[in-house]
């Protein structure tokens, strides 16, 4: 076969290195799906990932370009050593320099173990980079954002300190009367020491409490530290809380657990503060132009009670379409076969140890809110859910009401699983609603966790189901079906420090 000229390969080389290069760079990200999932937009257009590749691509197209320019194949040997020895002088330093702000890096989490915790007697109250304390302000994490950006939950200084076991407890006793188990929700994310729920309700029962929860737990993480640390802590009652949205996914073991290569890469110092420095240099970059289907976006945040009194919160498509399902659907999925299992396994190690195992139900924010929300716009509503759907949804005003409908299927089946178990069963969705209602923030607004407000309500309920005196439960149909919400009023019109 006969050989092509040199200047034609060059040619073609160069034609497609550049056609792929401005490919990459014509296409912008779905700009509008980041918005709703509170992602960052890098020069108004494109995702994080989108951008990597724009950087990566060039770089190496630069590099294919200047080897294969050479007139000979001695030349493209002699530029190719050139390259390689340019990035070895470049990459090994960069190693060397860091792996020393590796070494002296603070460790937030000590994995050792699945039941993984802080570092002993940890604190943070200001921020290493200024010496400021640390405050907190309910604000969306991504430059680009909704059209209109109401005011959050008012800013507050904080303070995230650990035990000697390296959980949120400001106690050391040699044993408990109730240990608390959860994720990020227990722990408190974006709070300070004085209002997780475990605190508040150490407070309001006059019980001593044990909080075990940690951000980035799942039920398994639960599980390992309730055997590792809990019950040795000999506690009268263990109170499990579990988030309704990803707790259920997270309960099921990845059968791909991420390689260690990839976790080395990303808790690279160099790379955080090079990925830090291009989302705040280039996030700003045409944050509030122009975004076609940003309409779809306009009814959120949403505000809760309509009136001057009332709250405005935000939440993601993810957690709206994690709602609608059917209980035949759920009960079919491997992760509800993980979360239950790990429930009975829980009971049961309390049970053994002589504990009274409790699971306190956490709902998400659109299951609490969208009830009392009013009468949403069905077709930007259905057209908000569709931007994450991995299937066709039913018309507006029909998908509309199937989410209303299904809300509390999630609930329903963990309660009646409970039961059948004899596991003691404590729902937060009807005490969070009604505070709601009222005008009491109780989640952030840009954020899905709990308030310092949402920590007050569910220690209260929580004290008022251990002393006997159970929250409201859902309201029953007249024939004894499934709990249903309660009517929807008529209208017209933020890991922790």
């Amino acid at each position: 076969m006969k050989t092509l000229p040199h200047k034609t390969r060059w040619r073609i080389l160069l034609a497609v290195t550049a056609a792929v290069n401005l490919a990459l760079w014509i296409f912008p990200s779905d700009v509008v799906t980041l918005i709703a999932r509170d992602r960052h937009v890098l020069l108004g257009r494109y995702s994080r990932e989108h951008l990597t590749w724009i950087i990566g691509v060039g770089v190496i197209s630069a590099v294919v370009l200047l080897i294969g320019a050479g007139v000979d194949d001695r030349g493209r040997r002699r530029r190719a050593l050139g390259v390689v020895t340019a990035c070895l002088a470049v990459f090994l330093p960069t190693c060397t320099f860091d792996l020393i702000l590796r070494i002296n890096a603070p460790d937030f989490y000590i994995k050792d173990t699945l039941a993984y915790h802080r570092p002993a007697m940890f604190k943070a109250d200001v921020d290493p980079r200024t010496g400021d304390p640390i405050v907190i302000r309910d604000l969306p994490e991504a430059a680009r954002s909704y059209p209109v950006l109401p005011a959050g939950y008012p800013e507050f200084a904080a303070t995230l300190t650990s035990d000697a076991r390296g959980f949120r407890n400001q106690t050391d006793l040699p044993q408990y009367d109730i240990v608390a188990l959860g994720d990020s929700f227990a722990e408190g994310s974006k709070v300070s020491d004085e209002h997780p729920w475990p605190r508040r309700l150490a407070e309001s029962s006059g019980q001593s409490v044990y909080n075990l929860g940690m951000s980035g737990y799942a039920p398994q993480n639960y599980l390992a530290s309730l055997k590792e640390v809990g019950l040795s802590l000999n506690p009268k009652t263990v109170v499990c809380m579990v988030y309704e949205e990803n707790d259920f996914r997270a309960a099921e073991l990845r059968e791909e657990p991420e390689s260690e290569l990839s976790k080395f890469f990303k808790q690279s110092p160099i790379l955080q503060m090079l990925d830090g420095a291009i989302v705040r240099g280039l996030g700003r970059v045409h944050a509030t132009g122009n975004v076609k289907g940003i309409e779809v976006l306009s009814w959120l945040p949403i505000r809760v009670p309509q009136t001057e009194a009332g709250k405005s919160y935000a939440f993601s498509p993810t957690l709206v379409l994690d709602l609608y399902q059917t209980p035949e659907k759920l009960k079919a999925t491997s992760q509800w076969k993980a979360i239950t299992k790990i429930l009975v396994e829980m009971n049961e190690a309390c049970a053994a140890a002589g504990a009274r195992f409790v699971l306190i139900y956490t709902p998400s924010k659109p299951h609490v809110l969208l009830p009392i929300a009013g009468k949403l716009p069905v077709e930007k509503f259905r057209a908000f859910a569709e931007l994450r759907a991995k299937e066709t949804l039913p018309p507006p005003a029909e998908f509309y009401e199937k989410v209303l409908a299904s809300l509390d299927v999630k609930e329903t089946l963990t309660r009646e699983f409970c039961e059948s178990k004899a596991i003691p069963f404590v729902s937060l969705t009807e005490v969070l609603r009604k505070s709601a209602a009222s005008g009491e923030q109780v989640y952030f607004t840009y954020d899905d966790h709990f308030s310092p407000k949402g920590h007050e309500v569910a220690a209260l309920a929580v004290t008022a189901f251990l002393a006997g005196d159970s929250p409201p439960a859902p309201v029953a149909e007249p024939d004894g079906g499934a709990p249903v919400a309660p009517p929807r009023p008529a209208v017209t019109a933020l890991d922790g420090p």
